[in-house]
């Protein structure tokens, strides 16, 4: 596997010295936004670590999709892949260092993301507002963490699934939209047959009972269906799939 290839192959090209500082930017800004402006917002004049993570998945919650699928499905969507096999034999060592390196690329966003809003937290607290306060780690971790994965492992699954990027950003993109709003509207009507079909697949939801704990056999079945159904299936055609 080399997953260092796969980097290259996938950030050393236009659109992503398009892509990447755009994001960048996004991210800084966001930061910004929620470390700096809560002092001014919060009636203790305040910023809390935890609301300003909450603020920055807005963009991550978009940023995160459109590499893990590029990553993993780009090549088959510019038909580059038949290179990168023939230079490269095994599908599957391919597909592993693919994933390899969409999850480095998960990492080092969200460890920067998480650094960016720690610094901005504290500029905004203690250089213009009353104080900051950077102890709700915990709640990062099991809350706006858990969610940022989950949104990383059903991009991966769709990346792997679908094999193309166009399909694979809406179903990574819609589907949560569709699901989340879903279960506003169970919610709203108070209707327990559809809250329980939404459970099974809300992965966010999932992700966040598994992190604090809290989940029981039910939490597993969203990961069932959104990322292990789909990335056996995937893999399975990946295997087969004529090159044309």
């Amino acid at each position: 596997m080399r997953p260092d290839i796969d980097l290259r192959a996938a950030l050393d090209t236009r659109g992503a010295a398009i892509l990447l500082p755009l994001s960048l930017l996004a991210v800084i800004g966001f930061a910004a936004l929620g470390g700096l402006l809560q002092p001014a917002l919060t009636p203790d004049a305040t910023s809390d670590l935890e609301s300003t993570v909450f603020v920055l998945t807005l963009p991550l919650s978009l940023i995160i999709p459109v590499l893990t699928v590029w990553i993993t499905a780009g090549e088959w969507s510019d038909r580059s892949i038949q290179t990168t096999l023939l230079q490269r034999p095994g599908r599957l060592g391919v597909l592993a260092s693919k994933c390899l390196a969409a999850l480095t690329v998960f990492a080092v966003l969200v460890a920067v993301s998480i650094g960016l809003a720690a610094a901005s937290t504290w500029i905004g607290g203690e250089l213009i507002g009353e104080g900051a306060d950077l102890s709700s780690i915990d709640g990062v971790m099991t809350t706006q963490l858990a969610t940022l994965t989950a949104t990383f492992l059903f991009s991966l699954a769709m990346g792997v699934a679908l094999q193309s990027t166009v399909l694979g950003l809406v179903a990574a993109i819609g589907v949560p939209f569709v699901v989340g709003t879903a279960g506003t509207l169970a919610a709203a009507f108070g209707s327990e047959t559809l809250a329980d079909v939404i459970r099974a697949v809300d992965l966010s939801s999932a992700a966040v009972a598994l992190a604090d704990g809290s989940a029981g056999a039910f939490e597993l079945l969203p990961l069932l269906l959104l990322v292990a159904v789909p990335v056996v299936l995937g893999a399975q055609r990946w295997r087969h799939r004529e090159i044309g």
